[in-house]
């Protein structure tokens, strides 16, 4: 759950806690009044039936239940209509009930309820009139307040459903407006890499809490920076003060190597011959950390169409020679038409590097295939061979620096385990994609998908 998901929540259970609350006490309160009136209602009536007025007439036979007796002899003095056809609990005097009276309509009407029932509200009474005193039973049915009653919990309920609808709308606002500022480093967090680490978060003069964030990831960028550009720039200056070193030593041996080596002793020879295979390996590791490194500090390209088929053949007959050593088939199917707009030198350096992969890590007798093909928007060439393959775990790996799925087979053909990182490297800043999927113990392929010319621009 996001964020502003649970501040929404919490602004709409908090808003509606309160709102409950508050509805709550209002209609208690509501509920009170009614009752407190009618009451006092049928006190007044109570007295005035006491002095037998009104209530003998028929127009109040239906209104009140009234029933009134003499406290000294427990005779009852008078008897209203309704009294004679619905009879009532007596109350203790002073007290007041609510009564519910299973009454047939065809007796008389008073409004029931779907089962036949009637309300009462009752109260009892000693009144003191003359020097007498009288019991008076007073009672009313109550059927429309309680339908008003049932209404006002209704347009409670319907009132705290629209209060939650507006709840919602706002705290949805609210929490937008909150967290503003987190999306936005998060947008910018997101597109900071290493070739654009200078890039900051904006933040204000105040102390909030989003700002201190802001500050704080401000602070670990510049740290981060500094690493990466002294460790580029370590990796950049030890490389190139190897390479000279490295080619004097070459060339010393060469130069041996080719001298008249009859007099030299046979242990003499091997130490000679194997120290510069390991010279060679170290020229390639050298260079390929150049290369590396001056594809992470590149910032834009010299673009130019660029023939995909005519580069992939060249290269194809170039390795020809190497895969035939070792009887591999090479099979083409490339189009005639492949052009992509890009850095002819940097391409051929990455499929170079993919080939290379295909003949060391494949078997004796085995095959290369190379494909192509293209849609309205990119070209996508795919190399597969007939090698041991990759493991599932270890397939998103292979593009990293330095990483050999087997460092004993790597070591024997003398890999860095730089090449594919390369690639990855060469294809991104060309706007492309590449994949690498493996059957172990049958073949691997790489895919490489490229922006069309027309798709592209400088």
């Amino acid at each position: 759950m996001t964020v502003k998901m649970r501040i929404t929540l919490l602004v709409i259970g908090a808003g509606f806690v309160t709102s409950l609350l508050f509805s709550v006490l209002v209609f208690f309160e509501l509920l009170e009044q009614p009752f407190d009136i009618l009451d006092a209602v049928l006190k007044e009536e109570a007295y005035r039936a006491s002095r037998i007025s009104i209530l003998a007439s028929s127009a109040d036979a239906n209104s009140y239940w009234v029933e009134v007796y003499d406290q000294s002899t427990n005779k009852m003095l008078y008897q209203s209509q309704l009294a004679k056809l619905v009879r009532l609990s007596p109350i203790k005097p002073g007290s007041s009930a609510t009564a519910r009276i299973a009454i047939s309509p065809e007796k008389i009407d008073l409004g029931q309820d779907g089962r036949g029932e009637v309300t009462f509200r009752i109260r009892s009474f000693l009144l003191t009139l003359g020097g007498r005193t009288f019991l008076v039973q007073i009672a009313r049915p109550i059927e429309k307040l309680e339908d008003e009653i049932w209404d006002l919990v209704r347009n409670i309920g319907a009132g705290l459903i629209f209060s939650c609808m507006v709840l919602v709308v706002i705290s949805h606002f609210i929490a937008g407006k909150i967290l503003k500022p987190i999306g936005e480093m998060k947008a910018l967090t997101k597109e900071i890499s290493e070739k654009n680490l200078d890039q900051r978060i904006q933040v204000g003069q105040g102390r909030d809490e989003f700002n201190e964030l802001g500050r704080t990831i401000n602070w670990m960028l510049d740290r981060l920076q500094t690493s990466f550009e002294n460790q580029r720039n370590l990796l950049f200056d030890t490389s190139h003060e190897m390479k000279t070193p490295l080619t004097t030593m070459r060339l010393a041996i060469d130069e041996i190597c080719t001298a008249d080596t009859e007099k030299l002793p046979v242990f003499v020879k091997e130490n000679l011959s194997r120290l510069n295979n390991h010279i060679l390996r170290m020229e390639r590791l050298i260079k390929d950390l150049l290369s590396l490194s001056s594809l992470e500090t590149i910032t834009g390209l010299d673009r130019k169409p660029v023939h995909i088929t005519e580069l992939l053949s060249s290269l194809i007959a170039d390795y020809r020679f190497l895969a035939e050593a070792r009887n591999i088939q090479l099979d083409i199917h490339l189009p005639q038409q492949f052009i992509i707009q890009g850095d002819m030198g940097k391409l051929t350096r990455a499929f170079s590097n993919i080939l290379d992969n295909a003949i060391k890590y494949n078997v004796d007798g085995g095959r290369i295939e190379v494909t192509g093909e293209q849609s309205d928007v990119d070209v996508t060439i795919t190399i597969s061979n007939t090698g041991p393959g990759v493991a599932d775990a270890e397939i998103d790996k292979v593009f990293d620096q330095f990483y050999r799925v087997e460092r004993s087979r790597s070591l024997q053909h003398g890999g860095s385990g730089l090449g594919l990182a390369i690639v990855k490297k060469v294809i991104e800043i060309h706007n492309g994609k590449v994949t690498l999927k493996s059957q172990p113990g049958a073949c691997t392929r790489v895919a490489v998908s490229l922006p069309r010319l027309r798709e592209v621009t400088s």
